[in-house]
C-alpha cells in the first residue's frame, strides 16, 4: 500500500530536520508499502518524461536554483545504483555491486541528455532497482545497522526510505522544470 502524500512528506521531513533518525523513520511504516510509494514515485517520474522534447528536458530556467530534467534524470539513476549497493550490503543478497554509484551530492547528474534517451535509461534503471527488490527483500536482515556520516543508524529499511525521499525531492524539481520548460519551449 502506498503510504498518503501529507504523512510520507511529515516522516521524511522529521527524519531531514532530525526530529527522528532514519532507522525510526523507517519503522513506521512496513517495507512493502516504503517500496509501494517508491514504485509510485518512479511511475510519476516516468509519466513526467513522457512528451517532452529534447529542448524541454535540457532546460535551466534563469535564476532558478532547480536542475534541468536532464540533471535531476541521470543524478537519481546514477544514485540509484549506491541505494542498489547499500541494499545489498544489508541482506544477503549474492548479487555483484554497481561499481558506478554516487558518494556525494548531486553526483552523475548530466546536462542536455537526450529526452528518449533519458526514457530508456530510467527504464532500465527501474528494471535494475525492481530486481534487486526481488533478490534483497526476503533475505535482508532488519536488524542489522550500519552507521552512515550523513544519516546515522540505517538499515535495509532506512536506505529504502531513503531512497524513496531522494526520489519524491528530484521528481518535485523535475515537476516544476516540465512547467517552465514547457512554456519556455511550447511542443
Amino acid at each position: 500500500m502506498i503510504i498518503d502524500q501529507k504523512p510520507f512528506n511529515e516522516l521524511i521531513f522529521d527524519a531531514f530536520t532530525k526530529k527522528i533518525t532514519w532507522l525510526e523513520a523507517s519503522s513506521r511504516y512496513p517495507l512493502t508499502d516504503v517500496i509501494d510509494t517508491f514504485r509510485s514515485i518512479r511511475a510519476a517520474f516516468r509519466r513526467l518524461l513522457n512528451g517532452l522534447t529534447d529542448a524541454q528536458v535540457a532546460y535551466i530556467a534563469p535564476n532558478t536554483p532547480t536542475w534541468s530534467i536532464s540533471e535531476a534524470v541521470t543524478h537519481i539513476i546514477y544514485s540509484q545504483n549506491g541505494y542498489y549497493n547499500q541494499l545489498l550490503d544489508s541482506s544477503a543478497s549474492e548479487l555483484p555491486h554497481i561499481a558506478e554509484a554516487a558518494q556525494g551530492f548531486g553526483e552523475g547528474a548530466k546536462v542536455g541528455i537526450p529526452a528518449e534517451e533519458l526514457r530508456l535509461s530510467l527504464t532500465a534503471a527501474t528494471t535494475r532497482i525492481e530486481f534487486a527488490f526481488s533478490q534483497t527483500l526476503g533475505k535482508a536482515d532488519l536488524t542489522k545497522t550500519t552507521t552512515n556520516t550523513l544519516f546515522g543508524e540505517v538499515n535495509y529499511a532506512a536506505w529504502l526510505l531513503l531512497m524513496s525521499a531522494h526520489e519524491v525531492d528530484h521528481y518535485r524539481q523535475a515537476a516544476v522544470m516540465r512547467r517552465l520548460a514547457r512554456a519556455a519551449y511550447p511542443a
